[in-house]
């Protein structure tokens, strides 16, 4: 019948699918259902054709698109300020170009669509990361945006009047600063005070793109830059996370800084890894950590920090009851200097993450982490003592004092004299952790 015949005509047309590419694979002789509807499609007549290449007759065309149409031209010039129906203003936004004035666009835009279509057109989908920017598009346009006129601003031929116009338009959408390099050095405490939801600032003073033409004072914070950042951090009521990492910070520009951290209470994360700051600075920051810490993460890594800094960050941690995460790493500590830091975390009962890794830790700091480890009060989950000098009886001890432990769920060890994977303490240690972190696991579930 009807089924037998039309089996015959694909049978007929196999060949000629093969030679157009209608396959579905190189050596199959069967065409898709997909390819074989598209050959089977009406043609367009010729007349049809000249029809629809005509422009559209405005006779025919409503009021309400004519009056659309007359808004969007205008909308630069005479923006809409009053309550539009929601499909209504959906239209005009779904015709706005992206490369409206963003004074404008920030006070009288809100649809997030226009948002996304502005920034898919200017960063790409690869540089959109919602999940940085609030989730929200208009979020990320505008934060993105001051981010590139902060890092290109020029003093000599840029209006500072119009970056203050800038922020004052669409402040509302400003909740984090981010940028890699600002070679103008612009005072950055009247901007940031014009922000009401600032909550995280990251700012690496640098030069992108340098190549061969690297002078040593184009890097790094200058006296006045920490000192418009203390200004800052001393007026902000909303801020709680700074990340000053790369800066070349020393002890005199972090006392600088200090003078605002001392006086700000919102601030709960503080990253100033990758500095120059030495035991003095270390004795200024230990005063963040006191019993009216609000602080619950210190990043301190690749410092020059030694032995004394051990001791003030220990006697911080003493009276500290907020501080979850302490990294260390890449400091100059020593074995006494790990063992004093440790004797601080004896008494402390709300660190959950601690790294120490590189500091040349040995016998003493390994005997201190050994008590530590076996006290049931400890709620020390993650630690990291990799690339120190633990040798394979400390690692035996370490193995021995977790035999009761129910907390710690992540160790690394690696890059210890005495570490070697295949033996039998380092597999014990890691059976041990490992189930501590399956029944921290399901017990989360419930």
């Amino acid at each position: 019948g009807i089924r037998n015949e039309l089996n015959f005509v694909l049978l007929k047309n196999s060949d000629m699918a093969i030679r157009v590419g209608y396959t579905v694979g190189r050596t199959t002789g069967e065409s898709s259902l997909n390819d074989q509807l598209k050959r089977f499609k009406p043609r367009i007549l010729a007349e049809d054709e000249i029809v629809s290449s005509k422009p559209p007759n405005p006779a025919n065309e409503s009021l309400m698109s004519k009056c659309i149409k007359v808004v969007v031209e205008n909308f630069e010039r005479m923006p809409v300020k009053e309550l539009l129906p929601p499909p209504q203003m959906a239209e005009i936004t779904k015709q706005l170009p992206t490369n409206l004035d963003p004074l404008i666009g920030a006070r009288f835009v809100f649809n997030e669509n226009y948002w996304k279509r502005c920034c898919v057109e200017k960063y790409g989908w690869h540089n959109c990361n919602l999940s940085e920017h609030g989730l929200l598009w208009k979020q990320m346009y505008f934060e993105k945006l001051l981010n590139e006129r902060l890092e290109d601003f020029d003093v000599e031929t840029d209006d500072e009047e119009s970056l203050y116009e800038l922020v004052d338009a669409c402040a509302d959408y400003l909740f984090s600063v981010s940028f890699r390099q600002l070679p103008s050095h612009i005072d950055l405490s009247d901007l940031l005070s014009m922000m009401p939801n600032l909550t995280k600032i990251e700012v690496t003073y640098g030069v992108n793109k340098i190549g061969m033409n690297y002078e040593r004072m184009l890097f790094g914070m200058k006296i006045a830059d920490a000192t418009a950042l203390a200004k800052a951090f001393n007026r902000a009521d909303t801020l709680t996370t700074i990340l000053l990492t790369g800066n070349m910070i020393d002890d005199d520009l972090l006392r600088m800084l200090m003078s605002g951290l001392i006086k700000n209470s919102t601030v709960t994360c503080l990253d100033l890894s990758h500095n120059k700051i030495t035991n003095h600075g270390t004795r200024l920051l230990s005063k963040l950590l006191g019993s009216n810490s609000v602080l619950t993460s210190l990043n301190l890594a690749d410092n020059h920090i030694h032995a004394e800094g051990g001791r003030y960050i220990a006697r911080g941690l003493r009276e500290n009851d907020s501080l979850l995460y302490l990294n260390l790493k890449l400091n100059r500590l020593l074995d006494d200097g790990c063992q004093m830091l440790l004797e601080g975390l004896q008494e402390n009962t709300c660190l959950t993450e601690l790294n120490m890794g590189s500091n040349n830790a040995g016998n003493r700091a390994a005997s201190t982490l050994c008590s530590i480890l076996r006290n049931p009060e400890s709620r020390l989950q993650v630690l990291n003592i990799s690339c120190n000098d633990f040798s394979a009886e400390h690692l035996e001890l370490i193995h021995l004092s977790l035999a009761a432990n129910k907390v710690l769920c992540g160790i690394d060890m690696r890059g210890n004299a005495g570490y070697d994977k295949r033996s039998k303490v380092i597999d014990g240690i890691e059976t041990i952790v490992h189930k501590n972190e399956y029944n921290a696991r399901k017990v989360s579930e419930f």
